[in-house]
């Protein structure tokens, strides 16, 4: 049975995702295709991965504090579009003080799960395209400081260390493969058991509803 392929080439003329031949399906139905590029380039090609940071060192709140500081991705109520969580990481700056979990948190509310943004992060600046050159911006907003409510822990990131131990090695949660999905109202944040200061960084995909 031939292969499947996608072809966009001067000669044959024909435009990304065409179907040139029949499909190759495996002895459990499943469809068989040979990968190209990495997994997160199309949503970057099509300018819709973006990423935010914070350009210093922020301390992260300790636990699910409802006063939260450290970095926090927030999709506005009414927006037209999902934010699918691929990637993100902590850093650590100074040495931890006391044993601590580092990991993600998220929440929703319908009405909105942030209540008030103390501290928000600039596109352009602390946040913007993974598609450097590009023009896309993100409909998401995001913090270095912010009201939440209703924060669940969801997802451990990095290790632990003692007090007084040396920086950990910074680790950080690869493609999450889908497995976050913040509809208009929900967020994701860095979390901390106990208080940690760093850099994090979390980027995302944002998909029509």
């Amino acid at each position: 049975m031939a292969d499947k392929y996608i072809q966009s080439s001067p000669t044959y003329k024909l435009s990304d995702g065409t179907l040139v031949a029949v499909e190759r399906i495996g002895p459990q139905g499943d469809q068989l295709v040979s990968s190209f590029h990495g997994d997160l380039y199309e949503a970057n090609r099509c300018g819709t991965l973006f990423w935010a940071a914070n350009q210093a060192a922020q301390a992260v709140s300790v636990a699910l504090t409802t006063t939260y500081t450290g970095l926090v991705l927030y999709n506005p109520v009414g927006n037209n579009r999902d934010l699918i969580v691929r990637t993100a990481s902590f850093m650590p700056s100074i040495a931890q003080v006391a044993l601590s979990i580092i990991g993600l948190m998220c929440g929703y509310i319908s009405t909105g799960a942030i209540t008030a943004h103390t501290t928000p992060l600039v596109v352009g600046t602390s946040m913007g395209t993974n598609n450097w050159g590009s023009s896309a911006t993100p409909t998401a907003l995001a913090d270095s400081a912010a009201t939440i409510v209703g924060p669940h822990f969801v997802k451990g990131m990095c290790g632990t260390a003692l007090a007084a131990a040396a920086l950990p090695t910074a680790e950080g949660i690869p493609n999450v493969q889908g497995g976050i999905v913040l509809q208009p109202g929900a967020f994701c944040a860095i979390y901390a058991l106990t208080a940690l200061t760093g850099f994090g960084s979390i980027w995302w995909q944002e998909v029509a509803r």
